[in-house]
């Protein structure tokens, strides 16, 4: 535990069936690294699906009354295309909560197609390994900004940064589990989250001149939230959907279909 604490998080392998040290110690160094691994593409669906299953008892849902209305039949609907990097199904669940009807596309789906599907918004799921090499789907976002809402969420605002010409790196420990706090630096509040990351945006890589840093993790300061200054575009690094809990986050939900809501109004200075 020493030796990791100095050199950060290694590849290891846990065993309890006898097997010899030095052949654990052989297959812990065939384990490539994560570093440089493009992951997404592996792990996205095949073709194109519709999503409609919300929360269990959704009658009930706290997030009707948090957006004042008096239930999901009354609701505005919004058409959401999803990018699926290795997408988490309570994502899926909270959109459609949030009155959204979903359509999820494989990783590699063009940004041409998409704006062809009619969409009101876009959501850039979580999802595995190094997103410096997933540079299909960084020039795809870069032709989605401005022209659409997005939100990115984990990977999903790590490409965002990207897209917005940052850079990542790699953590010395990633983020892992529940309560890791977080400052939203918009409202001076502080979250409780759960993550799952090993890269991180750098903020000092993003353009100051139209990107603004919304929240930071207040273990370590490093970037977890952020947002377009003129276009619609948003994102942050921890699962606000993470189930069961916490559940401080699910305000982004809502964040995202105000967001799609303002974009489509007639004569907005966004369109």
């Amino acid at each position: 535990m020493r030796h990791i604490r100095k050199v950060g998080a290694l590849r290891g392998v846990v065993a309890t069936d006898g097997t010899p040290a030095d052949q654990l110690i052989h297959e812990a160094k065939q384990i490539p690294s994560m570093a440089g691994q493009e992951l997404a593409s592996r792990v996205s669906c095949a073709k194109q699906y519709m999503w409609n299953t919300g929360s269990i008892d959704l009658a009930t849902s706290p997030w009707a009354e948090q957006m004042g209305e008096a239930g999901a039949g009354e609701a505005r609907s919004f058409r959401v295309v999803a990018y699926d990097f290795g997408i988490k199904q309570n994502i899926l669940r909270l959109l459609v909560d949030h009155h959204c009807e979903v359509a999820v596309v494989p990783a590699q789906t063009s940004a041409e197609e998409v704006l062809g599907m009619g969409a009101d918004g876009v959501f850039l799921s979580n999802g595995p390994g190094d997103p410096e090499p997933v540079d299909y789907a960084v020039e795809n976002i870069r032709k989605l900004i401005g022209r659409i809402p997005v939100f990115g969420i984990c990977l999903g605002h790590q490409l965002c940064g990207l897209a917005l010409g940052g850079k990542t790196f790699k953590l010395k420990f990633g983020h892992h589990g529940s309560n890791h706090p977080v400052k939203n630096l918009l409202t001076e509040q502080v979250e409780i989250t759960a993550q799952n990351h090993g890269f991180c945006v750098d903020p000092d890589s993003l353009p100051s001149k139209d990107v603004e840093i919304t929240h930071i993790n207040l273990n370590d300061q490093t970037n977890e939230g952020m947002r377009h200054k003129s276009e619609p575009l948003f994102s942050v690094q921890y699962h606000p959907e993470a189930s069961p809990g916490p559940h401080d986050s699910h305000y982004l939900f809502t964040q995202f279909t105000d967001l799609m809501q303002e974009f489509q109004k007639p004569g907005s200075s966004r369109r």
